[in-house]
């Protein structure tokens, strides 16, 4: 494989949803169960979650829907759920059909891009769960997440692994294997990482770590990205201990000594405020 293919700029890679394998129903429904349950985890970790009464609430890579169906729940007067992968798409809609025609007027799912979506200033709160490590375009997206966003509305995200922590491969090294060894990716290398991807993935053929979706940026680069884009920092919790690995008090600590952080930044929580 030829080195070059791992030095090309994230920002003008092409996503192409058909690097990721279609899965069946059982397989769906078993992630769905679990993202149910992440959900809350998720909002615990940002502090609780907000009153979305009367709201108007839109998620970047909603997935099989969860996040979604948990905000229109709480109250969302609507919620627009977007992901460019169509199948998810297809489970989210059938899954809102079969279990919550109570929310089904007030709850919609679209395979779009934000940059797509024509909802000036009409939008109160963006939310996205374990998505900002996959979004190539980032410095783009935000600027939509601004435009969509009314003044004072709030982007919340929550994302985990970042690349350069111990799996921030999402564990892709060992796909087949049950051993999994921490930073193993960083010490095989992009390569040897993206050929047992594809090796384990009959039919598609992955090039680089982007085609895996995995965008490589750090906790500086996020934040650096958020500035730019004109977002004010509400809060951000960076190695979110409830309902973690029992190492991430350790990590917390090591992430304070020098030359460590980017290995030992696991996980991010944010809030943002578009002012």
């Amino acid at each position: 494989m030829n080195k070059e293919t791992f030095t090309d700029s994230c920002a003008a890679y092409k996503f192409n949803e058909n690097n990721f394998a279609v899965e069946d129903e059982a397989a769906s429904l078993r992630y769905f169960e679990k993202q149910v349950l992440d959900s809350q985890k998720y909002w615990r970790r940002l502090g609780g979650r907000p009153d979305f009464s009367g709201k108007v609430v839109l998620e970047i890579g909603c997935g099989h829907g969860a996040l979604c169906i948990d905000a229109a729940i709480s109250g969302a007067q609507r919620v627009i759920g977007l992901d460019l992968i169509g199948n998810r798409i297809e489970f989210a809609n059938r899954i809102v059909a079969e279990r919550f025609p109570n929310i089904a007027n007030r709850i919609e799912f679209h395979h779009l891009d934000i940059n797509e979506m024509a909802l000036e200033g009409k939008v109160d709160f963006v939310i996205s769960k374990d998505t900002f490590e996959h979004i190539m375009n980032l410095d783009q997206v935000l600027l939509s997440v601004k435009r969509v966003l009314r003044e004072g509305g709030l982007l919340i995200t929550g994302f985990s692994p970042l690349y350069y922590s111990p799996f921030g491969d999402h564990g892709f090294h060992a796909i087949g294997n049950r051993l999994k060894l921490p930073w193993a990716h960083l010490i095989l290398g992009d390569a040897r990482v993206v050929a047992a991807y594809n090796r384990h993935h009959p039919g598609v053929k992955c090039h680089s770590m982007y085609d895996l979706g995995l965008n490589k940026f750090k906790r500086r680069d996020f934040l650096q990205a958020f500035e730019q884009a004109g977002f004010e920092i509400v809060s951000e919790t960076v190695n979110a201990v409830q309902e973690a690995s029992r190492l991430m008090p350790l990590f917390r600590l090591l992430n304070k000594v020098p030359g460590l952080e980017d290995y030992t930044t696991v996980n991010m929580y944010v809030v943002l405020c578009n002012t």
